[in-house]
C-alpha cells in the first residue's frame, strides 16, 4: 500500500502535534502518524499539571503565544512571578487531550494515524548527504514525501534515517531519572494551613507540609531522595497531581528498562500514597488515577547543524536564526538518584533555539520537532518541557510548510520567513520577518472547533 503526502509527522506528542496543525494550516498535505492508541504524548498520558516558565524576566512577556496558548490559556493568567497571590500556572489532562482533538480535527488536509508507528524509512543521496523519499509505517503503507518531521520524543525517525545522535551525559551515557506520576481526589482542604491550594502562597505550604510528613517517617536519606510528595493542584482545586517519585537506569531506547522502571515506581507510588493518607487532610482522599505511561525524562539527542549549548541557555543566547525560545529553568533530576538540580536562566530569563538545531546533519529533508533537538545533556534539561517544546514543534511544522516550495531543501528555508509566518499565525517571534517569495496559505487564527472548546472550558 503506498500514498503520499507533503509532510509526515511522527509522533503525537505536543510537538509532534504543534508541527502538524502548523503546518496543515499553512496548507500542506499532514500525516500524523503515533503508535499510541491515543494522541498526546507524556502531557496526556504522564501528566505533570504544571505549565513550565514561559515568560522573560525583565517585562514578563511571553516568549511563546500561538498553539501553547491555544493549548494552555488558563496558563496566561500568570505573569511569571511566584508571589503567595499568584494562581498556579497548572493545566487539566483531560481538557488539553480534548484541545488536541478539536485542532487536529479541524486542520484542513490533516489525517491523524493512531496505534501505528513509523517502522522505517527509505533514502536517497543527496549533495547534503542523504533524504527522506520515504516512511514505511505498521499498517504496511509507504508514504511518499517532500519534507519529514521527527516529532517523537526519542527521535526514532532520525535514528531509522541514520542520524547522529548523543544518548545521556557526557561521562557515563546515565539519563535523568524518570518519574511515574499520580493524582489523589477526595481530601479535606480545609485541614491544610493554607487550604488555597491553586495558588503559589498554597503550593509551597501544602509541600512542606508533606515534606515535613515524609522526613518524620523517612530516615534514608537515599530513599529520602527517590520517594517525594511534591504535588500540583488542577486548576479546578479538587485533584492534586504528584510529581514525587524518581527511577534511575530508565533508557527508552531500551524498552526492558523502562517496563523495570515502571514496575518499580508503581511499588514507590503504593508508598506515597500510603504514607499521605497519614496527613489528616488526606485521610478520605482516594486515588484518582496513576498515569499508564512512565514519565520518561530524556532520550535521543540528534546531531544537528547546531548543537544548543548550557552555556549559550545560561548565557540568553540571541542567534539570528531564531524560530523559538525557552525561558525554563534548568532542571536535572539526577541520574544517579541524588536531589534535582535546579539553576535559573539569569537576567531576562530566556534565550533563543536556533534553526540550525532543529535540521539533523546530512540529511536534506528532515526536521527535529520535539525534545530529541540538537543540544548537549544540560540545555536539554531546560528546553525538554512542553511550554519550550511545543514552540520548537510549531517552528518545525512552519518550517516544513515552506520547504516544500523549496523542492523540501530545510536548509533553502530563510528563518526570517519562518518568523514571518509565525507572528502571522499569532506566535512570539524576535528577530527580522520576511514573507517567503513563494508560499502556500496560511490560516493565522485559531480554528473555530478549538475555539469552542476554549470556550466550553471557561478558559
Amino acid at each position: 500500500m503506498s500514498n503520499d503526502c507533503d509532510v509526515p509527522v511522527a509522533g503525537a506528542g505536543c510537538g509532534g502535534i504543534c508541527a502538524a496543525v502548523q503546518a496543515a494550516r499553512q496548507g500542506a498535505r499532514v500525516l500524523l502518524v503515533e503508535r499510541a492508541a491515543q494522541v498526546g504524548g507524556t502531557g496526556i498520558h504522564a501528566p505533570v499539571a504544571l505549565v513550565c516558565k514561559f515568560q522573560r524576566r525583565d517585562t514578563y512577556e511571553p516568549i511563546n503565544r500561538g498553539l501553547h496558548q491555544e493549548f494552555f490559556p488558563q496558563a496566561y493568567a500568570w505573569r511569571g512571578e511566584f508571589t503567595d497571590e499568584d494562581l498556579l500556572p497548572t493545566y487539566d489532562h483531560e481538557d488539553l487531550a480534548r484541545r488536541y482533538a478539536a485542532a487536529l480535527a479541524a486542520a484542513p488536509g490533516l489525517e491523524v494515524r493512531t496505534a501505528c508507528a513509523v517502522v522505517g524509512v527509505d533514502l536517497e543521496p543527496h549533495p547534503d548527504g542523504r533524504r527522506i523519499a520515504a516512511v514505511r509505517l505498521a499498517d504496511g503503507s509507504r508514504v511518499r514525501c517532500s519534507v519529514a518531521v521527527d516529532g517523537t520524543a526519542d527521535g526514532h525517525l532520525s535514528a531509522m534515517a541514520g542520524a547522529d545522535f548523543h544518548l545521556g551525559r557526557d561521562s557515563d551515557g546515565a539519563m535523568q531519572a524518570a518519574t511515574l506520576t499520580f493524582a489523589l481526589r477526595g481530601f479535606d482542604g480545609a485541614r491544610l494551613r493554607n487550604p488555597a491550594i491553586t495558588t503559589w502562597g498554597g503550593f509551597r505550604s501544602l509541600n512542606q507540609e508533606l515534606d515535613a510528613l515524609r522526613r518524620s517517617e523517612r530516615g534514608d536519606q537515599a530513599d529520602h531522595d527517590r520517594f517525594g510528595t511534591g504535588c500540583f493542584a488542577y486548576p479546578d482545586g479538587r485533584t492534586l497531581l504528584f510529581n514525587a517519585n524518581h527511577v534511575t537506569g530508565v533508557d527508552p531506547t531500551r524498552p526492558e528498562t523502562v517496563a523495570r522502571g515502571l514496575a518499580e515506581a508503581r511499588v514507590l507510588v503504593e508508598r506515597s500514597v500510603e504514607l499521605i493518607r497519614r496527613h489528616p487532610a488526606f485521610a478520605p482522599a482516594s486515588l484518582a488515577f496513576v498515569s499508564p505511561w512512565l514519565g520518561v525524562r530524556e532520550g535521543r539527542r540528534i546531531v544537528g547543524d547546531h548543537i544548543l549549548s548550557a552555556d549559550e541557555c545560561l548565557g540568553e543566547a540571541r542567534c539570528e536564526d531564531a524560530v523559538a525560545a525557552g525561558a525554563y529553568d534548568i532542571d536535572i533530576h539526577d541520574p544517579d538518584g541524588g536531589p534535582a538540580h535546579m539553576q535559573r536562566i539569569p537576567n531576562t530569563q530566556y534565550y533563543h533555539i536556533p534553526y540550525r538545531s532543529l535540521r539533523p546533519v546530512g540529511i536534506a529533508n528532515l526536521l527535529l520537532a520535539s525534545r530529541c533537538l540538537s543540544g548537549d545533556f544540560t540545555a536539554h534539561s531546560s528546553y525538554r518541557v512542553m511550554s519550550t517544546i511545543s514552540a520548537v514543534g510549531q517552528a518545525a511544522g512552519c518550517a516544513a510548510a515552506l520547504a516544500i516550495v523549496c523542492g523540501g531543501e530545510t536548509r533553502a528555508v530563510d528563518p526570517a520567513w519562518i518568523r514571518h509566518a509565525l507572528v502571522a499565525a499569532g506566535q512570539w517571534a524576535e528577530g527580522s520577518c520576511r514573507p517567503a517569495p513563494m508560499a502556500i496559505g496560511l490560516a493565522a487564527q485559531p480554528s473555530s472547533a478549538l475555539q469552542a472548546v476554549v470556550d466550553r472550558s471557561g478558559s
